[in-house]
């Protein structure tokens, strides 16, 4: 693995984790929520296997991650950092670490919103695969994996959620946006 640009990623997620502390404070107030205990269970279980997984990453290493790879995920990872401050940006006081709805909530469907449903998730996975392939073990796609299954359940609540209060409006923005890649998925 190539350390400096391991550090570009390392550095990325602590930045990203202030950047989402700090802007958590500006979130209006849950009217409802749902599945709260259901969203930390899955947060637990995937650390709970990559604490498993960690005692068998000497053996699992899939790839040596070269200057060429080390930057080409460096540019994946701050791609997708980029598209969740974006999307967090957007989203304003709606925003929630939780799938639950919020005072005065608005079905936003501008800026990266426009392009998939759930950009928050679409960048954390973007930053998630940029790290798993810097990182070059088996161990790191095994996580990713976890990570996506999460964010596919978290999205079905999400989408649930929001077509139980927007029923007017949210099964067409849900017919014309895809829900995690741009264009496809």
């Amino acid at each position: 693995m190539n350390n400096w640009t391991w550090y570009v990623i390392l550095i990325g997620w602590a930045a990203w984790a202030v950047y989402w502390l700090i802007m958590a404070l500006t979130a209006a107030r849950t009217i409802e929520r749902r599945a709260a205990v259901r969203d930390r269970l899955v947060v637990v279980l995937v650390a709970v296997a990559w604490a498993l997984i960690r005692p068998f990453q000497g053996s699992s290493q899939l790839w040596m991650t070269h200057v060429a790879l080390g930057v080409l995920s460096d540019c994946l990872f701050l791609a997708g950092a980029a598209f969740t401050v974006w999307a967090r940006i957007t989203l304003g006081r709606n925003w929630s670490p939780e799938v639950a709805f919020k005072q005065d909530q608005e079905l936003v469907q501008t800026g990266p919103y426009a392009l998939v449903r759930h950009p928050i998730y679409a960048g954390l996975l973007t930053m998630a695969l940029a790290t798993a392939i810097h990182y070059g073990r088996a161990s790191s796609m095994v996580v990713f994996g976890l990570l996506c299954v999460g964010a596919w359940l978290k999205s079905r609540q999400e989408e649930k959620l929001m077509t139980d209060h927007f029923p007017d409006v949210y099964p067409s923005y849900k017919e014309r946006v895809p829900a995690l890649i741009p264009f496809v998925l």
